[in-house]
């Protein structure tokens, strides 16, 4: 009797759950290999955004963060996530294409992608990467797809490729002369300091596509309305700039899908 007891109210608990699922948005972060904070730095990180995007669409907003960039594609692929912000903009772009998520905004600003070498380096063009050992991040990292795309172009082909976990990694074997070039993305610490260490750009590609907040399309149109509203609306307040600040990005805009999907039909040679 109790078995069954047990059994009915673990079926309206479980019913309650449902039910409640569409008052949740699942919202996940994802840094690439440009961060090398741990999981409890970058929750604090983005758990303002989290709250403010709760308070404006009325809504719980359950966080979630993960710097694996295989269990994010994972992720994607299955749906699972509501909203996402991505660095690795052709990670966002083929959950656009191929996974029925839409660009939701994009960070103002652009992507570049950076060659680096040492200061001292004999190497003074592009074409001179040929037959280089060359370190760049993961083989899914968006520097890496980018760098790929460029040599592939060029009809340059390295002599030794070593792919990396972190971009922080790529930097310190170029800088401690264990590798010749290294690849990295323009908003990592890496590339960000690389100049004021001493450093060189051996060649740089700009005007990318800068990080996206993606939506799936489980998502209802009223509460996809209102998310793109409160994000548009973060730097026109004091309390807005703030969480700005903290994750980063000067504001969000529009942005356009268009430009994700022509650069990852780039990426993949079509």
């Amino acid at each position: 009797m109790m078995r069954h007891v047990f059994v009915w109210l673990f079926s309206v608990l479980l019913s309650d759950a449902v039910a409640a699922a569409p008052d949740t948005i699942l919202f996940a972060v994802n840094e690439g290999t440009s961060s090398s904070t741990d999981a409890v730095f970058r929750t604090d990180k983005y758990t303002d955004l989290a709250r403010y995007l709760s308070t404006r669409v009325g809504k719980n907003v359950k966080m979630e963060t993960s710097n694996i960039l295989s269990i994010l594609i994972r992720n994607l692929e299955r749906q699972r996530y509501d909203v996402v912000l991505i660095r690795p903009s052709h990670i966002s772009a083929r959950a656009m294409r191929d996974h029925g998520y839409r660009l939701l905004v994009a960070a103002k600003g652009e992507s570049k992608v950076h060659f680096l070498v040492k200061k001292d380096s004999p190497l003074k063009t592009l074409k001179d990467v040929q037959g280089q050992f060359v370190v760049m991040p993961e083989k899914s990292a968006y520097p890496t797809n980018l760098a790929n795309a460029i040599l592939r172009d060029a009809g340059i082909k390295p002599g030794r490729l070593q792919l990396m976990d972190r971009q922080e990694a790529v930097g310190f074997a170029v800088r401690e002369g264990l590798a010749d070039v290294g690849v990295v993305i323009s908003y990592s610490k890496v590339a960000k300091e690389w100049e004021k260490e001493g450093g060189r750009f051996l060649y740089t590609q700009d005007k990318l596509p800068f990080w996206s907040i993606i939506i799936s399309p489980k998502v209802t149109e009223a509460t996809a309305t209102k998310l793109k509203q409160a994000l548009l609306d973060l730097d026109k307040t004091p309390e807005g700039e703030e969480i700005l600040k903290k994750i980063g990005v000067s504001g969000f805009v529009e942005g356009n899908q268009q430009a994700y999907l022509d650069m990852l039909k780039w990426l993949e040679g079509k």
